[in-house]
C-alpha cells in the first residue's frame, strides 16, 4: 500500500501504537507498519502472556492454601493446557482491541518489515511510504550470549510455549524476566536453580527487598547462585546439565529446561537505518533530549533507544515524540519510572532508593510499614513484605518508595504520582487513605518515616543520615594529609586527627592508633583513581579538550610523594598532573572544572588539561613541553636559598623527560648551586610506544642523577608506604642540608600515554603481570589483613567516591564558561579575584 502521510510509525508495539493514535488525535495523517501481530513483544510475547500464566499459579497457590480460608477441596492439581488456552485467548482479545483502536482513530496499518530509504520513505513490501516525519518503534529482541551449548537453551518467547511445566529448570540470569518465570513454576511444583552472576539478584531493586523475595523464593524449594558464572549448557542423558562457577568452585546443576534470560538487545534488523542518516551506537538508535534522532525528521522511541526498557515507558516516549513533531517542545522526564516485577511477592519501585540517595550525598528520612501490620493484607492472607518510603530529611519530598508484598505493582500508581509532583511526607500523610486497603501501608511508611506511624512501634527518630561524603573543598575531607596544619578525615567510621608529627615508619605501621590516617590516604588514592576513570569517559565524550594524561596505576607514587611535604613546599610538575592536584589538596571541583576549561577552575579555564596552578598551595602543574617545568623547579628553588628559607621544590617528572637536555640542565644546575629540590622520577617503564630500556641508554634512570654527584636512590613505586617513608625522610634531608637529590618511582600506569594512545606496544603479559600488583588493591590488602578495614568498607568508600566524582563533573558541566578576552592572559595571576584590573575590559 503506498501512500502520503504526515506520521508514519515503524513498529506496532506499545510505543508505536500509542505513538500512531496520538499522532491521529492531533491531526496527522498517520500510518503504522508492523511485520507480526499488533501490541509487540510486550502484548504477543512479553508482559501479557506471562502475566496471564502468573495469575494462574497464584490461583493455583491460593487455592492450594485454601483451607484456612474455609475453602475445602481435594486432589487440587493445574492444567497447563487451560492456562496456556487461557493465555491465548487474552493476547488474542487485546490484539484486537489494538486493532480496533487504530481503526477507530483512522490509523492505517501496513503490514510487513519496515526499511528506511532516505529522504522521509520508507519500504514495505515493495510498496514505498512517503512521510513527512517517521518514528522508529521496532523494540528489542532477546539476547544471546556467546555460552558453549546455548543452542540447548529456551528463552523468554520459547518457555510461553511449552506443552508441560518442567520438573527441573535452570534460569541462566537474575533479572526481571528469569525471575518472573523462576517465580512462576516454582508456585507450580518446579525445582527451580538460578544462576546469577552479579552478587544480587534483581541489581536495580534495593537489597532489603531483594532479601525478602529471597526468603519466599526458598521457601519454595528455589536455589539462587549469585557471583556464580556459567560455563555451558550439555546434554546428560534425556536431561541437561549447566556447569558453572561460584567464588572459583566449580558446580553443576541437572534440569529438563535451560531458559536463558540475560536480557534485551534493541532490535535494528533490516531497518537501513544507518544508511537512511540515523546513527547507530551499540544498536541501538541514538536520540537526543526530544527523541530526535540524527536524521531529519526521524524521531526514536522505546526499546530500540535502550536507556530504560519497559513498555510504559515507551508508549510515554511515544506521546512525546509525536508532541514534538506537532510543535509542543515536550523532553520526557525520567525521574518518577515506575519499574514493576510480577514474582510471588510482587515487587515495584519509583525514584530513589536508599543506597542511591546516600551515594549522592542526599540527607534522607527512611519509613518502613510491614505488611504484618495492615489489616488489609491480613485480611487476604498475604503479610509478607513492607514499603519503604524514602524522603528529603530537610524538606520531607518524597524521592522514592519501594514495595515488596501484595498488589505491589499496583500500589507503586500513588506512590509515582507522589515522586512525579514532589509531594512531601506531610501531603502524602494528609491524605485520606480508605480503610481496609492495601494503600494505607504507604501512608503508613510515611508516617514512620517522621517517627508518627499508628499501627507499629516507632523508633526514636535519629539525627537524618546521610552519605559520609562531604562537598570537596579546600577546608572540606579532600584536603591532603600534609604533615603541617591539615587532616584527612577517613570516611564511613569515626575519625580522629593523625597528628602533626613528620611521616616516620611509626606513624606508617599497620596499627589500630594510625588508622585513621591510614584510611585516609586509602580514600585520597580512591578518589584519584575515581576522578581519572571518569576524566577519561569526560574526554571521550568531548568534555574535555586538548589532551588529557592519567596516573591511573600510579597512585602510591601520586599519593606517597606528596604527603610527605608541607603546605610551605612547592611542587612542580608536569602534564599528568590532575592527581597530583588533588593529592596536594586543591578542590577536584576545581580540576575537574579546569580540565572542562572553566572560568571555576584551577587557571579559570586557560590551562585545561595542560595547566594545574593554584598560588595559595604552591603548586605549579603542568607545563605543555615534555620537560619544561624542570627549569622552573630549577628557579623556584633558587628563589627558595636566595630568601634563605627552609622550604623544599619537589619536581614531579616521567621518564621521558629524561631524554631532553632541560633534564640534564636542571639537575647540573641544581647541583652546581645546591638547592632545595627534590627530583622525582615516575618512571612507568614506557613512554609514549618505547620501553625505558629501549629509549634511554641508561634503563635506571637515578643513576643519570649520580652523574651529577647527587645522592640517587630507586623505590617501589606501587608501594605506598615505601614510597611515604622514603620521600619523607629524602624530603626533611634536602630542607635541612640545601642539597639536591633525585628518587626514581618504579610505578606501573594502567594507562598508555594519554587518552587518544592506544596503548598496543605494550603486551597483554605485560600489563596482566603489574595489575595483579594495583598499588590500591595491595593497600586494601595490607588494611584487611592488619584487620583495620574490611570489604564492606572498601566498597562504601568506593559508592561515596562514585557518588562525590559524579558531583563534581556535575559542577564542572554547570561551570560558567570564561570570558575569551582573558583566556591568553596573566595565567599565573594568582590575585585574580582581588586584582579587576587584569579583567579584559580593564586593559
Amino acid at each position: 500500500m503506498a501512500g502520503s502521510f504526515d506520521v508514519v510509525v515503524v513498529g506496532g508495539g506499545p510505543g508505536g501504537y500509542v505513538a500512531a493514535l496520538r499522532a491521529a488525535q492531533l491531526g496527522a495523517s498517520t500510518a503504522i507498519v508492523e511485520k507480526d501481530r499488533l501490541g509487540g513483544t510486550c502484548l504477543v510475547r512479553g508482559c501479557i502472556p506471562t502475566k496471564a500464566l502468573l495469575q494462574s499459579s497464584e490461583l493455583y497457590t491460593l487455592a492450594k492454601g485454601g483451607a484456612p480460608f474455609g475453602v475445602v477441596a481435594d486432589n487440587i492439581a493445574f492444567d497447563w493446557a487451560a492456562a496456556q488456552k487461557r493465555k491465548g485467548a487474552v493476547v488474542d482479545q487485546l490484539v484486537k482491541g489494538v486493532e480496533g483502536l487504530l481503526k477507530a482513530g483512522g490509523v492505517t496499518v501496513v503490514r510487513g518489515a519496515g526499511k528506511l530509504v532516505g529522504g522521509g520513505a520508507i519500504e514495505v513490501a515493495g510498496e514505498r511510504l512517503q512521510a513527512k516525519d517517521i518514528v522508529i518503534a521496532t523494540g528489542s529482541a532477546v539476547s544471546r550470549i556467546p555460552l558453549t551449548g546455548a543452542e540447548l537453551t529456551i528463552d523468554s518467547d520459547a518457555i510461553l510455549e511449552l506443552k508441560e511445566v518442567p520438573a527441573r529448570l535452570a534460569v541462566i540470569g537474575g533479572g526481571v524476566v528469569g525471575m518472573e518465570f523462576a517465580a512462576m513454576f516454582a508456585a507450580l511444583g518446579s525445582k527451580v536453580t538460578v544462576l546469577e552472576m552479579l552478587p544480587q539478584i534483581l541489581p536495580m531493586v534495593e537489597a532489603d527487598v531483594v532479601n525478602a523475595y529471597v526468603k519466599h523464593l526458598s521457601g519454595l524449594g528455589a536455589e539462587i547462585h549469585i557471583s556464580s558464572k556459567v560455563a555451558e549448557v550439555a546434554k546428560s542423558g534425556r536431561a541437561l546439565q549447566v556447569r558453572f562457577s561460584t567464588g572459583g568452585e566449580g558446580g553443576a546443576v541437572d534440569a529438563d529446561q535451560v531458559l536463558l534470560a540475560v536480557g534485551r538487545s534493541p532490535y535494528t534488523e533490516g531497518l537501513g537505518a544507518e544508511a537512511a542518516g540515523v546513527k547507530l551506537e551499540r544498536g541501538r538508535v541514538v536520540v537526543d533530549d526530544h527523541l530526535r534522532t540524527s536524521a531529519p525528521g526521524v524521531w526514536g522511541i522505546g526499546d530500540v533507544i535502550g536507556g530504560i526498557m519497559l513498555a510504559h515507558v515507551a508508549s510515554y516516549e511515544g506521546i512525546c515524540a509525536v508532541e514534538n513533531i506537532a510543535g509542543h517542545a515536550r523532553i520526557p522526564d525520567y525521574h518518577a519510572a515506575p519499574n514493576c516485577v510480577y514474582t510471588d511477592p510482587e515487587i515495584a519501585h519509583v525514584g530513589l532508593g536508599e543506597k542511591e540517595a546516600k551515594e549522592r550525598g542526599i540527607e534522607v528520612k527512611i519509613g518502613r510499614f510491614p505488611f504484618a501490620a495492615a489489616g488489609r493484607a491480613l485480611t487476604l492472607g498475604q503479610t509478607e513484605g513492607f514499603v519503604k518510603v524514602v524522603a528529603d530529611a530537610p524538606t520531607g519530598r518524597i524521592l522514592g518508595v519501594h514495595i515488596v508484598g501484595p498488589r505491589a505493582t499496583d500500589l507503586i500508581a500513588e506512590a509515582t504520582l507522589a515522586v512525579q509532583n514532589g509531594l512531601t511526607l506531610d501531603q502524602l500523610d494528609l491524605t485520606m487513605h480508605a480503610h481496609p486497603t492495601l494503600p494505607e501501608a504507604i501512608m503508613e511508611a510515611a508516617l514512620a518515616a517522621q517517627g508518627r506511624a499508628i499501627h507499629i512501634a516507632n523508633r526514636r527518630i535519629q539525627p537524618p543520615t546521610t552519605a559520609a561524603v562531604s562537598n570537596p573543598s579546600p577546608t572540606a575531607a579532600t584536603l591532603p594529609l600534609h604533615n603541617r596544619e591539615r587532616q584527612m578525615v577517613a570516611p564511613v567510621k569515626p575519625t580522629a586527627p593523625p597528628g602533626a608529627a613528620a611521616i616516620t615508619a611509626k606513624k606508617l605501621e599497620l596499627k589500630k592508633e594510625n588508622r585513621d590516617f591510614l584510611l585516609g590516604i586509602h580514600r585520597t588514592m580512591q578518589l584519584i583513581r575515581r576522578f581519572e576513570e571518569r576524566a577519561q569517559e569526560q574526554y571521550t565524550k568531548a568534555k574535555i579538550g586538548g589532551y588529557c594524561h592519567l596516573n591511573i596505576g600510579e597512585e602510591a607514587t601520586v599519593v606517597g610523594a606528596i604527603l610527605p611535604l608541607k603546605l610551605t613546599d612547592y611542587i612542580f610538575t608536569s602534564y599528568r598532573e590532575h592527581g597530583h592536584a588533588i593529592a596536594r589538596g586543591i578542590d577536584p571541583k576545581a580540576v575537574m572544572a579546569e580540565l572542562f576549561g572553566k572560568e571555576t577552575g584551577t587557571s579559570h579555564g586557560r590551562g585545561g588539561s595542560m595547566h594545574m596552578f593554584d598560588a595559595k598551595l604552591r603548586f605549579m602543574g603542568g607545563y605543555g613541553i615534555v620537560g619544561g617545568h624542570l627549569p622552573l623547579a630549577a628557579g623556584g628553588a633558587a628563589a627558595i636559598k636566595y630568601r634563605q628559607e627552609k622550604d623544599v621544590v619537589e619536581c614531579l617528572f616521567g621518564d621521558g623527560a629524561t631524554n631532553i637536555g632541560a633534564f640534564h640542565e636542571s639537575l647540573n644546575f641544581s647541583k652546581v648551586f645546591d638547592l632545595p629540590v627534590l627530583w622525582l622520577c615516575v618512571n612507568n617503564r614506557y613512554g609514549m610506544g618505547t620501553p625505558v630500556e629501549k629509549a634511554s641508554a641508561v634503563a635506571d634512570i637515578y643513576k643519570k642523577a649520580c652523574a651529577y654527584d647527587m645522592e640517587s636512590i630507586q623505590i617501589d613505586g606501587m608501594n605506598l608506604r615505601e614510597v611515604m617513608l622514603r620521600t619523607s625522610e629524602i624530603v626533611e634531608k634536602t630542607r635541612k642540608d640545601s642539597v639536591p637529590r633525585f628518587i626514581e618511582s618504579l610505578c606501573y600506569r594502567f594507562r598508555g600515554h594519554s587518552v587518544v594512545d592506544p596503548d598496543k606496544y605494550r603486551s597483554a603479559e605485560d600489563k596482566e603481570k603489574y595489575r595483579k600488583a594495583d598499588p590500591i588493591v595491595a593497600f586494601e590488602h595490607e588494611l584487611e589483613k592488619s584487620r583495620l578495614a574490611d570489604e564492606e568498607y572498601f566498597k562504601s568508600v568506593r559508592q561515596e567516591i562514585d557518588a562525590e566524582v559524579r558531583d563534581i563533573i556535575e559542577y564542572a558541566d554547570q561551570s560558567p564558561d570564561p570570558n575569551p578576552d582573558d583566556l591568553y592572559k596573566y595565567t599565573y595571576a594568582g590575585e585574580w579575584a582581588d586584582r579587576p584590573e587584569l579583567r579584559a575590559d580593564r586593559v
